[in-house]
């Protein structure tokens, strides 16, 4: 069975997977939902907090335990490349979960701005210390738009201040993470990482299997049962 590690997308934390972490349980696997730093329960929020300071975090939890297969939301991809590159051997599979995939250099925000889309960043406003902000009730337009209207409230509620570093850090994906089997989960409706970018970042970094969802930016919430299906068949292939 697999060890499967959950990684969030941005104003995310570990509450988004609880959803998908009982099939996945269910099947044997081992599955670890990680708080990145100043997201949920791991620390205060802080403009001091940047990529690098994710990928240690992660780092550091897979290597408590046996090689595991990353899988990383949205933002959460970036953080997989990282690590994934510094840690090959520790790494079974690398899952993109309509997540950013960067290559060496390129920043979240970078990417973003490449196209032209709906997004968030209508719904941005300033967090609770400097250097964060906060998504106001609007952003769960693009976020959920094939959710019901009380589904999609209650995932705002549960979301956590968003470090702006974070979003402008530069990544470094070491040469390793070539080296990683690599699969995308690409998701047809998505307004925030468009299927025009899903698609551009895929070709610039092929990976070994794709799968496409008809739904929007957060499938483990509004297609919590087909999304791990998805997963575990990618975790037993």
């Amino acid at each position: 069975m697999a060890r499967i590690i959950l990684i969030h997308g941005a104003w995310g934390n570990a509450l988004n997977w609880v959803s998908i972490t009982p099939a996945l349980k269910a099947a044997g696997h081992t599955v670890e939902a990680l708080d990145l730093p100043g997201h949920g329960k791991n620390g205060a929020p802080s403009g001091a907090i940047g990529q690098g300071d994710y990928a240690d975090y992660v780092e550091a939890r897979l290597l408590t335990g046996p090689p595991a297969m990353l899988v990383g939301h949205s933002m959460g991809g970036m953080v997989v490349a990282q690590v994934a590159g510094r840690q090959p051997a520790h790494v079974t599979k690398a899952v993109f979960i309509t997540a950013l995939l960067p290559r060496d250099g390129e920043s979240l925000l970078g990417l973003i701005r490449q196209h032209d889309a709906p997004g968030v960043q209508a719904s941005v406003r300033p967090g609770p210390v400097p250097g964060t902000t906060v998504l106001d009730p609007s952003a769960a337009a693009a976020l959920f738009p094939d959710a019901p209207a009380k589904l999609a409230a209650a995932a705002m509620n549960a979301m956590s201040p968003q470090s702006n570093k974070a979003q402008m850090d530069p990544v470094s994906i070491a040469p390793g993470f070539a080296r990683v089997p690599r699969a995308y989960i690409h998701c047809s409706q998505d307004q925030v990482v468009v299927p025009a970018l899903q698609h551009q970042m895929v070709a610039a970094t092929p990976c070994e299997s794709t799968v496409t969802m008809d739904c929007g930016h957060v499938p483990q919430l509004t297609r919590p049962q087909e999304l791990a299906e998805i997963l575990l068949g990618i975790a037993a292939a």
